[in-house]
């Protein structure tokens, strides 16, 4: 693939956060105000670093016109005014229902991705410099005026040297830059306010934008949407229309993907209720089944702009930069969950959400099973497809597993998502259509597969396996315990979660104590110092050293203040806090 040292530069990890911060403290400020102009900047000042930082900023038109807007919408807006990289976060968290409440998730739904073109000129300097030549080498034509623009690249028309017909998606210049600045600096504002906020703690903003810092540093690497265009281009039903865009590697690097040319006119262009609606949304039906049940790959935002369909009702999926994943084990648990819900089976269902998920205390099945009963009785009780209500159904699961703490894999929130917004489609373009028709034979092959003699011999055999492994280590470790009761080295011991971190909290309480001591000491000294110092200056070098153990020892504590308000304090989290 054609790519030169400067793409593999720009994924160098970023400095720290102080340094970020030092060199963008006017765009810290300015994110602050806008953050205060939403209605949002009490929040911040309750952190220690707003405190500090952003006290005596004064804040002009405070948020007159938002007044009477929703947090949601004001929220939405506040991404929008942000930039680029906060609009993709908003878009991205969007996708989370297991974090968002639902009022967020449908104003994030909203968000206006408004970017102005990029000249050509700028473009054509990615281009040349990405791929390591000169465009007319590159390509035989190659439009001035973008067909599209975004945030993260806009795209060009261009014919390839071969004369085909191909769509050149270029990044837009210093983006990378930017947004690694921009993720930088959020990361700074949320680890402030968990540091200085108990409820902020609970919600851990700083693992979300981790997450969200993975999904776009991959979404800016376009070789990553490449593969994704040939992985799901392998799996295309031959006997569906459904296709998907060739690339081209010798044309494509991190900055620069070139894929062909689809004639097609947006899902959006489709009179509802048509027999093209009809054939538009069977396909597409298809096309998601077999993606999720069977190749466990499939789009992770299938809306109607990325979906387009031509004269001969052939339907192409554009946009591949997010997908979703799923293992063998989750595609059975997805079935399973399916047949269980049909069939009104609320202790199926419960025993696979727990293992589907990562229950962060102890279940009790009974409430659990209860309330998915009382879900199921409430939103299945409908004979059309236009009374089903997914979107509230997937809301009361997600409340659930909230409820009951129960933390679900980021891959069935792209799937909720990617369903969701599926489910839309065939309300807007064909409500009529019998979904579990044409997901009944998908479901089906997937369950032959699991009941196969084959796959029930591999499992047992790893069962087997298994099982064996444990009884050949059995009789040693019984030996141990055996050995470790009669030598006195088995103790049993009683916990105490209020007293356990007690010594622990004596030691950094007296460590502190030591070090303010210290720090007195050394400023009553360096004070001392200055009023009996002589002309000829002979104490200058033991006031220097006083007064900056003084300063260093002031500065810990200052740290340890601000840092870890009312906590044992702990090195690794002020690290965190300064680098990531």
């Amino acid at each position: 693939m054609a790519s030169n040292n400067n793409d593999k530069e720009s994924l160098e990890p970023s400095n720290s956060i102080l340094g970020v911060a030092a060199r963008d403290i006017k765009r810290l400020q300015a994110i602050f105000l806008i953050i205060a102009r939403h209605g949002f900047g009490e929040l911040f000042l309750r952190s220690s670093i707003g405190k500090i930082f952003f006290s005596q900023v004064k804040v002009e038109g405070q948020s007159e016109r938002w007044r009477d807007q929703p947090a949601a919408t004001r929220f939405r807006r506040l991404l929008e005014d942000l930039g680029p990289t906060y609009i993709k976060f908003g878009q991205i968290m969007s996708m989370r229902p297991d974090i968002m409440p639902a009022s967020y998730i449908t104003a994030l739904e909203g968000l206006q991705d408004q970017t102005p073109p990029v000249p050509f000129e700028a473009i054509q300097v990615v281009v040349e410099r990405s791929l390591g030549k000169p465009l007319s080498e590159l390509f035989a034509e190659f439009s001035r005026e973008p067909l599209a623009t975004a945030s993260i690249a806009q795209t060009h028309r261009a014919v390839t040297r071969n004369g085909e017909s191909v769509i050149v998606k270029v990044q837009r210049p210093m983006i990378e830059q930017t947004m690694r600045g921009d993720l930088d600096l959020l990361f700074m504002l949320t680890k402030a306010l968990e540091v200085s906020i108990e409820e902020m703690r609970l919600l851990a903003p700083s693992e979300i934008v981790a997450e969200f810092e993975i999904a776009l540093l991959r979404e800016l690497d376009f070789t990553e949407e490449l593969a994704n265009l040939e992985t799901a281009r392998e799996l295309l039903d031959p006997e569906r229309k459904v296709v998907v865009p060739k690339p081209y590697p010798e044309l494509s690097s991190h900055q620069v993907l070139t894929m062909e040319f689809f004639a097609g006119r947006s899902l959006r262009r489709i009179v509802p209720q048509s027999p093209e609606a009809k054939h538009a949304v069977t396909e597409i039906l298809h096309a998601a089944c077999k993606q999720v049940l069977i190749d466990g790959f499939f789009h992770g935002d299938p809306h109607a702009g990325n979906i387009l369909i031509n004269d001969e009702g052939m339907i192409c999926m554009i946009d591949l930069g997010l997908v979703g994943q799923l293992r063998d084990d989750q595609r059975a648990d997805i079935v399973t969950l399916i047949i269980a819900a049909i069939s009104r089976d609320a202790g199926t269902i419960a025993r696979v959400f727990l293992r589907m998920g990562t229950p962060m205390k102890r279940i009790n099945l009974s409430e659990f099973k209860a309330e998915i009963t009382r879900i199921l009785d409430r939103y299945l009780n409908v004979n059309r497809v236009q009374d089903f209500r997914s979107q509230e159904l997937a809301d009361e699961f997600v409340s659930a597993a909230q409820r009951f703490q129960i933390k679900l894999a980021p891959e069935y929130s792209v799937l909720t998502k990617a369903s969701l917004t599926i489910e839309g489609l065939i309300r807007n373009l064909y409500p009529d259509i019998n979904a579990l028709d044409i997901a009944q034979p998908y479901i089906q092959r997937l369950m032959a597969e699991r009941l196969s003699p084959g796959t029930l011999l591999k499992d047992s055999l790893a069962s087997v396996t298994g099982l064996s492994s444990m009884l050949k280590q059995l009789p040693t470790q019984l030996d141990q315990i055996l050995h470790d009761a009669e030598s006195g080295n088995l103790q049993v011991r009683a916990l105490n979660p209020q007293l356990e971190n007690l010594p622990q909290v004596l030691h950094h309480l007296g460590s502190r104590m030591a070090l303010a001591a210290f720090a007195v000491s050394m400023t009553m000294v360096a004070v001392i110092l200055i009023a009996v110092r002589s002309p000829e200056r002979q104490l200058d070098l033991l006031i220097g050293a006083s007064l900056v153990a003084a300063l260093f020892a002031w500065f810990i504590l200052f740290g340890w203040h601000f840092v870890r308000i009312g906590q044992p304090y702990r090195a690794r989290s002020l690290l965190q806090f300064f680098r990531r």
